[in-house]
């Protein structure tokens, strides 16, 4: 786990990022991309070339292991392809595709060395999962570069196999061509939340960003007229921003930033309003010449005004709401786990939050399932007084819980964004710090983090903590870094009172969770009647109450395990609303 270590400004990030290290399809054309990769650095223990040193590449045809196994994986692939005895193949000048599965990555790759491959690229497990490659026992002795990617992604690089020739780049570009400009992820400013509640996005001065971004010269040409342009659209595709920054002169290997503290930079982005919906924000560099390798020319991000959420990680389009990606768990834990994200706004006290979004997964190897998994929430009020995460008063000494609640999985939903609510809504304060958590117990649990969005810059920029995390009681400020933002999001509604309200009366139910029976008690007697719905509106059961005291008891035989609200009228029209936990 990364700890916090913070003493740079916006403009003082390491020069070792000058480095191109990409994964690329260079023919046929229908495979030609960058592929999200992890590659086995010699830093971890492996013998294999280091592509942190400009110019450190191979290039050549792939060809897929074989090492005489019969049979399928549960994955549905060729146990053959997974490489882990002697090849019976040759694979002379090849780069090897191997399937990761059963064993060490550092024997797949020995074993495609011993067998003439020039280069190896695994192909992970799991779909969206990101993982580093362990040395293991072999991984010293493999002197060529090895590369891992999304199963997707190699299993398309696999079917144009079948189609002929496929040649692709594993290393660094930098210095390779001679006109060759580029942008990174973690040198971009991004929105300073990926999702922002149309509440607190009334107008320009209350949401606002900057952009910029650093220009990078990878070629071994210098460039004069380098330019970078932000353009952002709204939901309905209309362009609302366009600016542009050129004539940057950048030598080779070196690089320019563009950015609110320099003599270039953007404009601010404001809106008068918002309209409810996904933004889409381009970064686009240009050389005025041709560039060699325009694949890392543009970066595109989103942002979404939403009526109900708040969060870090951007929304999947089909789904609404944040999507896992990459799945992490500290690896010295051995008894809580917490993913969290800070919620602080001028206009706060207009929301209330009512839970969390987020999405988890089990260990393949343990064969767990998340069916029936307890999964705890909370929303603690961050008393700690500190100004930004270069004050050395920063700590988590003073968590206030102001809300919590359960999440029971119902069934075994693997990389799924479900939702949980607390047992009671909590309205927010204006710039108050909050800490919004998912917490598990069990070791084999790995939660979700975003694979898309770079927050790096955005941490160094505005220095202020975004999604902590917590490891058997020891909290991490900036999680697993800025570059692994939690994918949760916390839902919000309105705070303010209305109409609505004036007939809204308090309610509770006791024990909460309940296993069989639950004692409902409200601010009002006599007659009321009660509706169960779950977590996607649909009615559960229905019921009349017959309030002594202002209590009676519900029996819960009818429901299964998992979060219920119990919305409660009573005769003369005053309702109350709560969520009740069935174990």
């Amino acid at each position: 786990m990364k700890k916090l270590l913070l003493t740079i400004s916006a403009v003082a990030l390491s020069a070792a990022t000058y480095a191109q290290v990409i994964v690329a399809g260079i023919s046929p054309q229908s495979i030609v991309a960058n592929y999200t990769h992890t590659w086995a650095d010699p830093a971890s223990g492996w013998g294999t070339p280091d592509f942190n040193i400009p110019g450190t590449y191979v290039q050549d045809t792939l060809m897929i292991v074989d090492d005489g196994s019969t049979g399928t994986n549960a994955q549905g692939n060729p146990i053959s392809a997974e490489g882990c005895n002697p090849l019976i193949n040759n694979l002379t000048g090849k780069i090897a595709v191997v399937f990761r599965n059963t064993c060490e990555f550092g024997m797949k790759a020995l074993n495609a060395q011993n067998a003439g491959a020039v280069g190896v690229i695994v192909v992970n497990r799991n779909p969206g999962e990101v993982i580093a490659m362990g040395a293991g026992a072999s991984g010293a002795n493999v002197t060529i570069p090895v590369v891992m990617v999304d199963i997707n992604d190699g299993l398309a690089l696999i079917a144009a196999m079948q189609n002929g020739p496929v040649v692709a780049f594993l290393g660094n570009k930098t210095g390779l061509f001679p006109n060759d400009a580029g942008i990174s992820g973690a040198a971009t400013l991004l929105p300073r939340q990926a999702i922002i509640p149309s509440q607190l996005a009334q107008n320009g001065t209350e949401f606002n960003f900057d952009l910029g971004a650093r220009v990078y010269n990878y070629g071994n040409q210098a460039q004069s007229n380098v330019s970078l342009n932000a353009t952002i659209t709204n939901p309905a595709g209309a362009v609302v921003y366009n600016n542009t920054v050129s004539g940057l002169s950048i030598a080779a290997g070196d690089s320019s930033d563009v950015d609110p503290s320099q003599a270039n930079n953007l404009p601010n982005f404001s809106l008068a309003s918002y309209p409810a919906g996904t933004y889409t924000l381009t970064y686009t560099v240009s050389l005025g010449v041709a560039d060699n390798y325009d694949a890392d020319n543009t970066l595109t991000t989103t942002f979404t005004v939403s009526d109900s959420l708040y969060g870090f990680a951007q929304v999947d389009a089909a789904t609404g709401v944040p999507t896992g990606g990459n799945y992490y768990r500290p690896s010295t834990n051995n008894q809580t786990y917490s993913t969290c994200q800070v919620i602080n706004n001028a206009n706060a006290s207009r929301l209330q939050a009512n839970g969390v979004w987020f999405s988890a997964t089990t260990s393949a190897a343990s064969g767990a399932v998340l069916t029936g998994e307890e999964m705890a929430l909370y929303l603690y009020k961050w008393e700690d007084v500190f100004a930004d995460l270069n004050d050395a008063n920063l700590a988590f000494n003073t968590l206030t819980e102001v809300a919590n609640g359960f999440y029971y999985y119902p069934d075994d939903l693997q990389g799924e964004t479900v939702y949980g609510a607390f047992t009671t809504p909590a309205a927010l304060e204006d710039n108050q710090r909050y800490l919004a958590c998912v917490q598990t117990v069990n070791l084999n649990l790995y939660l979700g983090h975003e694979n898309s969005t770079n927050l790096t810059w955005n941490e160094a920029y505005y220095l202020q903590p975004m999604t902590p995390n917590e490891s058997d009681g020891t909290w991490f400020a900036n999680g697993f870094g800025s570059d692994l933002p939690s994918s949760m999001a916390v839902a919000i509604a309105d705070n303010g009172v209305g109409i609505a309200e004036l007939n809204t009366i308090n309610g509770k139910a006791f024990p909460n969770p309940a296993t069989d029976v639950v004692t409902v008690s409200i601010e009002g007697e006599g007659v009321a009647s009660l509706v169960v719905t779950d977590v996607a509106g649909k009615v559960a059961m229905t019921n009349t109450l017959n309030l002594t005291t202002g209590q009676a008891n519900v029996n819960l035989d009818a429901l299964n395990a998992g979060l219920y609200i119990f919305n409660v009228t009573l005769e003369n029209g005053k309702t109350a609303q709560f969520n009740v936990v069935k174990k």
